[in-house]
């Protein structure tokens, strides 16, 4: 294609080319950074183990398997970043969908996680100032300082991914650069991210393998082979949901549907027969751990239900939502009529 000829069709639309760059090297600077990140972790997980050694202090060292989970997280976000940075620089399709996908689940999730701990915040914080003696005026500025943080992480830098990559000028000039069909383009993006979710949900269930295969059932906290044995049979249901909603079937909406009526009824369940503090101990979380987690509040069920409750209803609905979708047999839909979220 010759330059006038590219000049003539990119005039159709605002070439964003070069703000696919910066946002591109931008996650591939937030990808470098959760990389410096992991060995920071181990090394505040030696300085923890040593620090407690030979000390009556209520010191809680983290140990190796504990850490795990946190490593594999930040590694995976790593690549997840440098990955979708060198595709959003190469104005790849696939990686507008994902950035897209993600970075809308990922301000709707911060959000509930900036209300929650805005709600939790004054009783961590109260009871900090109590057991350090802080004066209130420093109290006050590290609380402002959090806020502040976790706004623009959680808020801003989301709202602001998702304003850019929805935009019409970005879609077209993503699919002037690169013409071929990707794979993200055979799944409506309000269903790719359920997809996603499910798709996240089957693959966090290997972390369980470092809290003993701990999850809640139906009243019980299982552990060990039998919580291995449900957890395995989380995963692989997760990964045929997140499958079949990809192909757009419609046994795999209903399956969604009734997969998350059961998996919050069973939490419901578990945790009017059991404390939150029952689980973390069958996880294997220390007496110290556990104490400094009470102190903060996090442990009140009353606290812990809301963002699960609100969860589940607003996947629910959105499940509901996202059923004009599911109305073909999968692979016959048509992959011009494509939208956005």
């Amino acid at each position: 294609m010759t330059n006038s000829q590219e000049t003539m069709q990119t005039s159709q639309f605002k070439d964003m080319r070069t703000g696919l760059i910066a946002f591109g090297v931008i996650q591939i600077i937030f990808g470098g950074f959760c990389a410096l990140l992991i060995p920071f972790m181990i090394l505040g997980m030696l300085v923890s183990t040593i620090s407690g050694k030979g000390t009556t202090a209520p010191i809680a060292p983290m140990n190796a398997r504990m850490m795990v989970p946190g490593v594999l997280f930040y590694a995976i976000l790593a690549i997840w970043f440098i990955w979708m940075g060198i595709g959003s620089i190469k104005a790849r399709r696939w990686a507008r969908a994902l950035i897209l996908v993600s970075s809308s689940l990922w301000l709707i999730g911060g959000i509930g996680v900036l209300i929650f701990m805005l709600l939790l915040m004054p009783r961590m914080y109260d009871q900090m100032a109590k057991n350090t003696q802080m004066p209130p005026a420093a109290v006050l500025v590290m609380k402002s300082m959090m806020i502040g943080f976790m706004t623009v992480f959680y808020v801003v830098i989301p709202a602001v991914f998702v304003l850019f990559y929805k935009s019409k000028n970005v879609k077209a000039t993503c699919e002037f650069r690169d013409p071929q069909v990707r794979w993200t383009d055979k799944c409506p993006l309000p269903v790719l991210a359920v997809s996603f979710i499910f798709g996240f949900w089957a693959a966090s269930m290997l972390f369980m393998g470092c809290h003993r295969w701990t999850i809640p059932f139906f009243g019980f906290i299982l552990s060990g082979v039998t919580g291995g044995a449900v957890v395995l049979i989380v995963m692989f249901i997760s990964a045929y949901l997140a499958w079949g909603t990809y192909r757009l079937d419609i046994k795999a909406w209903w399956c969604s549907l009734f997969w998350i009526i059961i998996w919050a009824l069973s939490t419901a369940i578990t945790f009017s027969r059991v404390s939150i503090s029952d689980l973390y101990e069958k996880m294997s979380f220390s007496r110290q751990q556990i104490d400094m987690i009470k102190q903060s509040g996090v442990l009140q069920t009353p606290i812990m239900a809301v963002p699960f409750v609100l969860w589940s209803l607003g996947l629910l609905a959105y499940l509901l939502y996202i059923r004009r979708y599911f109305v073909q047999p999968p692979g016959q839909q048509n992959l011009l009529q494509q939208t956005s979220i």
